[in-house]
């Protein structure tokens, strides 16, 4: 089991029990525990008990429990909850919004016991006359769990990847005279997917009997679908899967044969465009300008590790340990951001503590093979500011601006509240714009054209969140800021060593819009870079 994966379940523990009326000590325990665990570096499967022990926070219960989730999956505790609460009881508990409390009113007063009921309910302006609710948390709710609704079955791109390559490698092995390949969501780098998609030749009764020869896969606990084929369709098949079904008519592919996928293009007399291009929202910017793809970003063209936190705020890791990592992954420089004073559930540094990051980053550049900057996220406060006076910002290297609280405006407000933190002077870089996270929560409403148009005045870069639970600016505006002379920052928003290595899945979707080398600060060499930052 995965870190993030073992602290869920701590997590769901604590939602349970305190749904159960427990004590609030021991629910405080095992919520700590979830975040202790999630942003531990460490894989917990590789370590011993020993080890577990030490790690702080950590005691003898949450220990002896995350032992028995790593011998069998399972944590005794947990399943003593789960048998007494309904499953739509538990779903309802991972709706954002709807916490421990709101569900057991909701499940006591208005006997309501699973999503689709409480949709229904929410419908039938049910919740508005319950205490605790009224028309606005019950306007909330419902787009919650229409989102909630709407994203059951899906997968973030990234907890797929490596086990569709996984499955890839190894049916190419087993069977070299057959074609295969990956297609569908997968093979256009979709950030959400429903299921791994495999185009093949190999006949059907072969495949099974090599799956009940084989036993076992690891792959097995994914939805994978698998289309036969033989080898004369097969690269017309792979195009038509691996491809948006309006770009795909738009380009009139149908019936067009070839013996490789860049024969067909070649024989419709236009450049081949690879799976992750072919969408509708691209069809313009490809018809209209030369295509290169030799010019498109990737993982070997980033040179610096922008937007990071460390043990100053909320990150796991030193800075020290942050800035060895990026050394030993081949970067050239590392941008500190600790977040801001404003953010105090995260640790946010105040204007003392900063001046004392800002002294630690001197001292190390004066022994490390890397340049490290300083830096911090600030908060874009409700009415547009950024979270320090002029005085503090004017001593740091770079300033991202985010928002972070006060998600829910109106297009207007938030938009308004950008642009603001957008025109401030020591604005470099407007970090994840809508606030999004994939699959759990929307972005909040911008008119992103008009965003995009104020980073242009204002020589402010836009972030492409490399998160993959964010990635995020989306990559359907990326044709527009270039267009606009806007460049884009592909950051990891590292909370730890590990999270450096996001910077690929960010280099993933900011190729599905056409990003290119030119246009991708952190593509910067170390001397482009300096000379970036004395520009404004």
């Amino acid at each position: 089991m995965k870190n993030k994966e073992i602290a869920a379940k701590f997590n769901l523990l604590a939602k349970l029990m305190e749904l159960n009326g427990e004590n609030q000590f021991k629910t405080r325990s095992y919520s700590s525990a979830y975040n202790i665990l999630r942003k531990y570096p460490e894989p917990l499967q590789n370590l011993s008990s020993d080890q577990i022990a030490e790690i702080p926070g950590v005691g003898k219960a949450i220990q002896e429990k995350i032992m028995e989730l790593k011998s069998s999956g399972q944590m005794s505790l947990l399943q003593k909850y789960l048998d007494v609460t309904p499953s739509g009881i538990v779903e309802m508990l991972m709706i954002k919004g709807l916490g421990p409390k709101k569900v057991d009113k909701l499940w006591k007063e208005l006997e309501i016991e699973s999503p689709g009921e409480l949709l229904y309910a929410c419908n039938e302006n049910r919740l508005v006359d319950l205490k605790g609710f009224g028309q606005k948390t019950q306007a909330s709710i419902k787009e919650q769990i229409e989102y909630h609704l709407s994203s059951r079955d899906k997968f973030h791109y990234a907890s797929l990847e490596k086990s569709a390559q996984s499955l890839l490698l190894e049916l190419q092995e087993q069977f070299p005279n057959e074609l295969i390949a990956l297609t569908g969501e997968m093979a256009r780098r979709c950030q959400i997917v429903s299921q791994i998609e495999i185009l093949t030749t190999i006949n059907e009764q072969v495949f099974e009997a090599y799956l009940n020869e084989e036993g076992e896969h690891e792959y097995e606990s994914y939805p994978v679908f698998f289309i036969e084929t033989d080898h004369e369709s097969f690269y017309q098949i792979l195009l038509e899967t691996s491809s948006d079904e309006k770009y795909y008519a738009h380009f009139q592919f149908e019936g067009v044969e070839g013996e490789s996928e860049e024969d067909i293009y070649e024989n419709l007399e236009i450049d081949f465009h690879p799976a992750f291009l072919r969408e509708k929202e691209n069809i313009d910017w490809l018809q209209r300008k030369p295509f290169d793809e030799s010019q498109i970003i990737e993982n070997n063209d980033i040179r610096g590790v922008v937007h990071n936190h460390s043990t100053y705020s909320d990150g796991v890791n030193t800075l020290e340990e942050m800035a060895k990592q990026t050394e030993l992954l081949g970067y050239d420089y590392l941008v500190m951001t600790d977040h801001s004073k404003s953010a105090f559930y995260a640790n946010g540094l105040s204007e003392d503590r900063l001046l004392d990051q800002i002294e630690e980053i001197s001292e190390l550049n004066q022994k490390s093979n890397i340049r490290i900057f300083s830096g911090i996220e600030s908060d874009i406060l409700y009415n547009g500011d950024l979270d320090y006076e002029a005085e503090m910002l004017e001593k740091l290297d770079v300033v991202i601006a985010s928002v972070h609280s006060v998600l829910k405006m109106d297009e207007e407000k938030a938009t308004t509240r950008l642009i603001k933190a957008i025109e401030n002077p020591y604005t470099r870089i407007l970090g994840h714009p809508t606030g999004r996270l994939l699959l759990s929560r929307k972005g909040y409403p911008v008119n992103f054209v008009k965003v995009i148009d104020a980073c242009a005045a204002n020589q402010v870069v836009i972030e492409m969140n490399a998160n993959p639970y964010r990635l995020d600016m989306d990559w359907r505006y990326i044709q527009h800021a270039m267009d606009k002379g806007v460049m884009i920052s592909i950051n990891p928003d590292a909370h730890s060593i590990a999270g450096i290595e996001d910077i690929h899945y960010g280099v993933l979707a900011a190729s599905k819009g056409g990003l290119t080398k030119e246009m991708c600060l952190n593509a910067l060499s170390l001397k482009d870079f300096e000379a970036w930052l004395s520009e404004k």
